[in-house]
């Protein structure tokens, strides 16, 4: 990758490259509306840089205010993506990460898989086995 490694810190939380084709997203404590902003202009800002990537989003100690939800499904583009993987998520978290990737999907232009897994460990492992799919898919 030409781009160096860059990270993003706004209150607790942060958000880095990790791969050529992937960024971690790791959240602490709550999201406010305007943390939900700067996450959305940082996704925009990766798309540029990487082009469709990989969002592992590490949710599990973090929880998000109604209006921000709101604001990712209307604000993300699905074509941003080639795949979101939610870490740690209670089921409250696992319902609202797959309504907000629906209402992304219905207003985007393209379509990306969305999965939860336990650890950053199991997001690796997910992350890797998708692209070896797309791969072979791809011929």
């Amino acid at each position: 990758m030409a781009e160096k490694a860059r990270e993003w810190k706004f209150s607790a939380h942060r958000v880095r490259i990790e791969s050529a084709d992937m960024a971690v997203a790791t959240f602490e404590g709550p999201i406010t509306l305007d943390d939900v902003k700067r996450t959305s202009e940082v996704y925009a800002e990766l798309f540029t840089i990487l082009g469709p990537y990989y969002i592992v989003a590490e949710i599990g100690r973090s929880q998000i205010e109604a209006a921000g939800r709101r604001y990712l499904s209307e604000n993300n583009k699905s074509e941003w993506f080639k795949g979101c993987v939610y870490v740690g998520a209670d089921i409250v978290q696992k319902t609202f990460g797959k309504a907000i990737s629906l209402a992304m999907l219905y207003t985007g232009k393209t379509s990306f898989d969305t999965t939860f897994v336990d650890t950053l460990a199991d997001a690796r492992t997910w992350v890797d086995q998708h692209r070896a799919r797309q791969q072979r898919k791809a011929g």
